[in-house]
């Protein structure tokens, strides 16, 4: 299930990448343990890198993102189904600082969405910082 959460993921970032400008996606494909993405992926915040190393692609670091997030995702949990939609900050050392829940099915479900965000660790964004918002669909 997680390859093809993984496979849609990617195609998502690839159709991303190719567009002008953003636009919103359909809702993603059929539901998986793993967070789904869903437009805009993510919007860079701009500040200077200097004397770091070469920053990573937009896409590049979304793919990385999404790798890091899936790993902390568990693929049952106790809570059974539920949807969480969540916008969150990515800061310049790649923690997650800000969380927002979008919409939940239970409050338990956007505490566990929190529970896992605390703990990634993601490499910088490019441009220092990054916002994203992601749909989580449990099982």
């Amino acid at each position: 299930m997680r390859r093809c959460a993984i496979l849609t993921f990617f195609a998502l970032l690839s159709s991303a990448a190719n567009a002008e400008s953003p636009k919103p996606s359909a809702p993603a494909g059929p539901a998986t343990p793993a967070p789904s993405t869903s437009a805009p992926l993510a919007q860079t915040t701009a500040s200077p890198n200097a004397g770091q190393a070469p920053a990573l692609s937009q896409s590049k670091f979304l793919g990385l993102l999404y790798v890091e997030i899936a790993r902390h995702t568990p693929a049952r949990n106790a809570l059974g189904q539920g949807d969480v939609a969540a916008s969150f900050h990515v800061n310049a050392q790649g923690k997650v600082d800000k969380v927002v829940i979008n919409k939940s099915s239970s409050a338990a479900h956007a505490d566990l969405v929190k529970q896992i965000l605390a703990v990634v660790n993601a490499p910088p964004p490019p441009g220092g910082g990054a916002e994203i918002t992601q749909n989580f669909k449990f099982h």
